[in-house]
């Protein structure tokens, strides 16, 4: 049985890869898509909204270290307004 199970997974880890080589933003818009939908039906429409805002966030903040600027000094030039 795992030899049936290996060769499901080579197939299905060989389609993906196509999908992302030839259609990118169709295979990642439509994943995220269905992230989306499968979170608003689980959890609910707010608490999917609070998760989608600390992801964005989290991704902002990581390319911002990724491009080498100054993630501190750029949450207290933020928050420090008031």
């Amino acid at each position: 049985m795992s030899g049936f199970w290996r060769t499901i997974g080579d197939k299905l880890s060989s389609g993906a890869l196509w999908a992302l080589t030839n259609h990118p933003g169709k295979t990642v818009g439509a994943s995220l898509g269905f992230l989306l939908g499968l979170f608003l039906i689980t959890i609910g429409f707010w608490r999917t909204l609070v998760l989608v805002v600390f992801v964005v966030l989290g991704f902002f903040l990581g390319k911002r270290q990724d491009d080498h600027k100054d993630v501190i000094a750029w949450l207290e030039k933020t928050f420090n307004k008031y």
